[in-house]
């Protein structure tokens, strides 16, 4: 059946949270404030998922989104939301996630306020594409991979890059990565379901002309795929088959984030983990006594060292540790003064239980997803620590993604075995 909605607000994913009959319905491409038409399927649950058929009446939030395939993509769920609007629901949907799911009382922590992206689109320096029907590249949809041509996201050298490689004929490459420096040059890495074939391994060095100027194909390499990017005091080095921030100006933005939620500590003997290449670290070696930096990525720790051995003063500061961060706490003797963690998605619950067991003093925890950093800060809260503050980063414009940087320190009591 069709039923008017009107919508409220937006939730964790990018949908309008709408009611019907007394039903939370999650409804995909509605602003807050929007009356919309969607079709509705009924039933006894308590609630459903839906698209906006059609908006009757725009709400003061609601926007013209300029991406032509932005209902099929499925990339950029709030392009059709004003940019301040966008940043109060990331904001809000901070609070939301740290009180709800990780059980902090409203009033007891400073939430920061957010900071926005300055650019609101073209600020992405890499991206994955993934091999759709006819050989067409493209992000993966609702349906499967939709075919993109071009990315509003994308910074002008990561367009070019991605343009350039378009007609290339990669015999089975799946998915396809890609990224940039701020010079303009780029680096390509090759995944293929099995082992590649001598004739893609032929075509991957073929690439190293123009805008390529290395490129990583499983464990193989083709030329230097490393980008190096140049910041006050360092250089930050990434490679197209490693983990590094998308948002390029955002990354001063984060970093400071990161150091002030050390607090005094920055100073001090720091444990870090998921250290990666370096984006926290090597400003970290700038301010810090020492630091002990833990990566399970071996081509990110010798990234992270190649830049850290560049630092004028930091010889001798920095230990590295490769492995698993919850299985190599038990064997990192401190003391320290603080700890930084920077995990995955998914989170970091088994990391933290240990660092709760060595009772640092401050933790700075910088997540990508306000529930499981919620879900982690109750972990926290159950061993002693308090939330001191969050600060919301808008590092992914027109997404329903962003940062939290959050701070804590141990007042009371010792680990309870929470599980």
């Amino acid at each position: 059946m069709k039923a008017t909605l009107r919508i409220e607000s937006l939730v964790h994913g990018g949908e309008g949270l709408a009611r019907h009959e007394g039903r939370v319905v999650f409804v995909r491409g509605g602003a807050p404030g929007d009356l919309v038409e969607a079709e509705l399927q009924g039933g006894s649950a308590r609630f459903e998922r839906t698209r906006a058929l059609r908006v009757l009446e725009p709400g003061a939030a609601h926007v013209a989104a300029p991406c032509p395939i932005v209902d099929r993509c499925g990339g950029c769920p709030v392009q059709h939301v004003d940019s301040g609007a966008q940043l109060a629901a990331k904001s809000a949907l901070t609070a939301d996630a740290l009180e709800r799911i990780g059980g902090v009382a409203p009033g007891t922590y400073q939430l920061l306020p957010i900071s926005p992206s300055p650019k609101k689109f073209r600020y992405r320096r890499r991206a994955r594409l993934h091999r759709g029907k006819g050989g067409t590249w493209g992000f993966k949809g609702d349906e499967g991979v939709v075919a993109v041509e071009e990315c509003l996201l994308f910074e002008e050298p990561l367009q070019k890059l991605a343009d350039a490689l378009r007609g290339e004929d990669l015999p089975g490459v799946m998915d396809l990565g890609l990224d940039t420096s701020a010079s303009g040059k780029g680096a390509v890495d090759l995944r293929t379901p099995g082992p590649p074939s001598p004739a893609l391994r032929k075509r991957a060095r073929q690439l190293l002309a123009g805008l390529v100027k290395g490129v990583t194909l499983g464990s193989e390499i083709a030329g230097d795929p490393v980008l190096i990017d140049d910041h006050p005091g360092f250089r930050l080095r990434s490679r197209p088959d490693v983990f590094s921030q998308a948002n390029r100006s955002m990354v001063p933005a984060l970093q400071s984030a990161a150091l002030a939620a050390l607090g005094e500590a920055v100073s001090g003997r720091i444990l870090e983990l998921f250290c990666g290449s370096g984006t926290l670290t090597l400003p970290l070696l700038l301010r810090a006594q020492s630091v002990i930096g833990v990566e399970s990525a071996g081509p990110s720790l010798q990234l992270l060292r190649r830049s850290a051995d560049e630092i004028a003063g930091a010889a001798g500061k920095l230990r590295l540790v490769a492995g698993d961060a919850a299985e190599a706490l038990p064997g990192l003797l401190g003391p320290f003064d603080a700890a930084l963690l920077d995990p995955p998605r998914t989170g970091a619950a088994e990391a933290v239980r240990a660092l709760a067991k060595h009772g640092i003093p401050r933790i700075a925890y910088v997540s990508c997803d306000a529930p499981t950093l919620a879900r982690d800060a109750k972990l926290l809260r159950d061993a002693g620590y308090q939330l001191v503050s969050a600060h919301p980063l808008d590092l992914f414009p027109q997404t329903a993604h962003f940062e939290v940087v959050a701070a804590f320190v141990r007042v009371s009591g010792a680990w309870r075995g929470t599980s």
